[in-house]
């Protein structure tokens, strides 16, 4: 009995390890930008298919079928020191939103509390607002952007039809090292 908990003990750490494993060119962009990622374990998230000719290029996606959600990743290392971090944040959500008359977005700056303790990063934005069909056929989008000075910037696209917990728990998943 001892040896079937070792056994399962053993599986579970080498099940783990390997859940945990990144992609080499994703452990670069991490590198590059100073940042790490929490990648999630549960929900079936699978890395994505990234096709060449893209509206909105992005370096590293994942999807859950089981959260309905895809989340893109864009890394700009030693890009948009503050004034022109809020610059690229505006053009980005300009750029991959929806802009019929009738088509709203939202928009509030990460609190000095979530900058520091959450993410480590000197500037934040997350923005809600529906995207363009040429970015993705999703009804909505959770777009956080985050900064540190001289590291550069972190581009994250939550893609979701439905709205549920697992956007907000997905929220805090990169953060600056």
């Amino acid at each position: 009995m001892k040896s079937f908990f070792l056994c399962l003990g053993f599986s579970l750490v080498s099940l783990m390890s390997k859940a945990q494993e990144l992609p080499v060119p994703l452990q670069e962009h991490l590198l590059q930008v100073g940042a790490e990622l929490l990648y999630p374990v549960d929900a079936d998230y699978k890395p994505l298919y990234i096709p060449e000719d893209l509206f909105q290029p992005y370096d590293y996606a994942i999807r859950s079928g089981k959260e309905g959600v895809e989340i893109r990743f864009l890394f700009l290392p030693k890009m948009g020191n503050e004034p022109h971090a809020q610059v690229n944040s505006y053009r980005m959500a300009l750029h991959i939103g929806d802009n019929q008359t009738s088509t709203s977005f939202t928009a509030r700056e990460l609190t000095e509390r979530e900058l520091k303790e959450v993410f480590n990063a000197d500037w934040g934005r997350v923005y809600i607002l529906k995207p363009k069909a040429a970015f993705s056929m999703q009804q909505y989008c959770r777009f956080l952007v985050l900064h540190k000075h001289d590291q550069g910037i972190i581009c994250v696209f939550y893609l979701f039809d439905k709205p549920s917990l697992a956007i907000d728990q997905r929220l805090h998943m990169v953060r600056y090292q």
